[in-house]
């Protein structure tokens, strides 16, 4: 492929990290920097100057370069790199904890040409904040380096506050919010989400870990209605940086944040170009070269590149990058509010299935009703809240919604599913077989409708029919008692006893307690005598 049609194919970077150390001097609980110790592989000034410079060789459009670390202040050369940055005509931003920023550091920084300094400030709370950040003194050290920043850089630098939403802070976050708007000093506060520490390990599940009990929020109801809150003050001209898109993302991010990375709608696509401290250049979050030995402009249009492009659109981007936290990825408020109200309703039914995962069928119908407050005709709402009714045992109020659900559309396997689950539980065999039918039109493999069909055919006393759909779900979970039993029930209905006794053995081997298995085997054992003479 030519280089101009690479060229061509390439997007340009949006936003970019330079990552100057690993290095920090707190010990912060969400973070492991502190942990890594001196190392002697990290990029000189020079290597990082080269990067900016070839950088700026393809991208002429405003560009925001984030200079990271660890602490980035504890390089010497770190506002020397922030100077050279805004030489090269690109926007530079420090993200720090302000532990360093002293009265003469202050003034370094009103002088280098940064443009935004993002301090990290988890409360207003100093025990909450020193208590994160792991020393007893920060709180009081940032409170001071924004006096001295305020005194000394004025209007010329944007002075952000960055905010992690933690268990330990979530009811003090709205304080802090108050504190920023109000504050001349203070352009705008920004939240983040909280992210796992080396992300790139992938753990499953790794916010339920003992190492984040006292940091991931264990109230979803009340991370939502702080977002909400959150999202009114933006709508209301609160300083508050996110989009209401980014804002809303929260939400889902905290609600099931593997499944946010996984099939999260928003991406970074190749917006993102990353320098670490050892050098490594990453491309939305998969390596892509190093600063040391490849040129920046040839690495970007490089069929290494385009692959990683390949992967980004049907994958989304590498684990590096967790794009929850990236501003870039999400649409502007007047992009997005033309289709939030469709979004609520996704998040309202996310948050039911949610609790009835966790059999809070209350708050789950709670959830339900939200969504269909905002537009009744929501099937996939319609359809949750039936199943909340089908296991609270409101029998007819599931059978009315299922049956609203049904008029909105016909294709939907769940709905015939919950219909037959309404109809068998009212004794109603022939209607709740029939709609168990139309499920399984829909996907031969419905699990529930077969389960159903089990059920109901032995009532209806068609016990082939019923052995076949046992024997079906019995493929599925062959270590399932009540389907030994049930099959058990059918083939003594059909009098083949030794294979009922068979399946009520089998049940009982299973799970000794269960229920009739030994009264059943003893009735089976006498119809057999009796058949025998």
């Amino acid at each position: 492929m030519s280089y101009e049609k690479n060229i061509l194919q390439a997007g340009n970077p949006r936003f970019c990290d330079i990552v100057i150390t690993n290095r920090c001097l707190l010990k912060c609980k969400m973070c492991k920097s502190w942990q890594c110790g001196p190392q002697s592989n990290e990029i000189t000034l020079d290597e990082a100057k080269k990067f900016v410079q070839e950088l700026s060789g393809f991208v002429k459009e405003p560009l925001e370069i984030n200079v990271m670390g660890g602490e980035p202040l504890w390089k010497p050369w770190c506002l020397d790199l922030c100077s050279f940055i805004s030489e090269k005509g690109f926007k530079s931003i420090i993200s720090t904890n302000a532990y360093l920023i002293d009265e003469d550091m202050a003034k370094r920084i009103a002088d280098s040409g940064l443009n935004v300094l993002a301090i990290s400030l988890e409360s207003l709370n100093p025990d909450t904040h020193n208590y994160m950040r792991g020393k007893d003194d920060v709180f009081s050290r940032v409170m001071k380096a924004i006096e001295y920043l305020e005194k000394y850089c004025g209007s010329k630098l944007t002075l952000t506050i960055l905010t992690i939403i933690m268990e330990k802070n979530l009811d003090e976050i709205l304080e802090l919010t108050e504190w920023v708007n109000k504050n001349k000093a203070l352009q705008n506060i920004s939240f983040l989400a909280l992210l796992e520490t080396g992300l790139v390990k992938e753990r499953h599940n790794w916010f339920k870990s003992q190492t984040y009990k006292d940091l991931w929020p264990q109230d979803i109801e009340k991370v939502y209605a702080l977002i909400d809150q959150l999202i009114k003050l933006r709508k209301s001209g609160y300083k508050i940086w996110n989009p209401v898109s980014q804002l809303d993302a929260l939400k889902d991010y905290y609600t099931e944040p593997d499944k946010f990375m996984k099939d999260t709608e928003y991406k970074t696509h190749d917006y993102i170009i990353d320098l670490d401290e050892n050098g490594s250049i990453y491309l939305s979050g998969d390596e892509l070269g190093n600063v040391r030995k490849d040129d920046l402009k040839q690495l970007w249009v490089s069929d290494k590149a385009n692959e990683i492009r390949r992967k980004i659109n049907i994958r989304g981007p590498g684990k590096r990058c967790c794009v929850i936290n990236f501003i870039c990825a999400f649409p502007t408020d007047e992009e997005y509010l033309q289709v939030r109200t469709e979004k609520n309703i996704h998040l309202y039914d996310r948050l039911g299935f949610y609790f009835k995962d966790l059999n809070q069928l209350d708050k789950a119908v709670d959830e339900f009703k939200k969504a269909l407050e905002i537009s009744s005709d929501s099937q996939t709402s319609r359809v949750g809240l039936g199943f909340c009714y089908l296991e609270q045992g409101k029998i007819d109020a599931a059978l009315n919604e299922f049956s609203l659900a049904s008029r909105l559309s016909p294709e939907n396997e769940h709905v015939y599913q919950g219909l037959g689950s309404c109809y068998q539980h009212k004794k109603q065999f022939d209607k709740a077989v029939d709609e168990f039918k139309k499920a399984l039109a829909l996907n031969p493999d419905n699990y529930y409708a077969h389960q159903g069909l089990a059920y109901c055919y032995e009532s209806l006393q068609q016990f082939d029919l019923s052995i076949s759909e046992f024997n079906w779900v019995l493929k599925i979970h062959p270590d399932n008692e009540y389907y030994h039993m049930g099959l058990g029930c059918c083939y003594e209905g059909l009098k083949q006893f030794d294979k009922a006794i068979d399946e009520f053995k089998q049940a009982l081997k299973i799970n000794p307690n269960t229920e009739c298995a030994d009264r059943c085997i003893a009735s089976c054992g006498e119809s057999l005598k009796k058949e025998r003479g």
